[in-house]
């Protein structure tokens, strides 16, 4: 799962609002306008970074409902096979 790329564009959007909100409040101009005009890309990399935890937290939750819906644990789609073959049990005669 993509934790660490949502784990690093959230400290980075912390510190550039925690830069911002002090040059504001300190009257820091040059530092306040550089840390504004570096929020938007940080903020479209936080979205996306979250998108992607969420996207793979679906496919994980859609995967183990998959796997969980059969009783033997096989994957969806492949036959299910009781036991051992008995090909004494299956004695059919193909007319040839």
């Amino acid at each position: 799962m993509p934790l660490g790329p949502l784990g690093v564009t959230a400290l980075l959007a912390a510190l550039d609002w925690g830069a911002w909100d002090w040059a504001t409040n300190s009257n820091e101009s040059t530092i306040g306008l550089i840390a504004g005009l570096l929020m938007a890309p940080i903020v479209v990399a936080f979205a996306w970074s979250l998108a992607r935890v969420l996207i793979a937290l679906v496919r994980l939750g859609i995967h183990r409902a998959a796997v969980e819906s059969r009783a033997d644990g096989a994957p969806v789609g492949e036959p299910r096979i009781e036991g051992p073959f008995d090909i004494a049990a299956h004695d059919e005669r193909i007319a040839a």
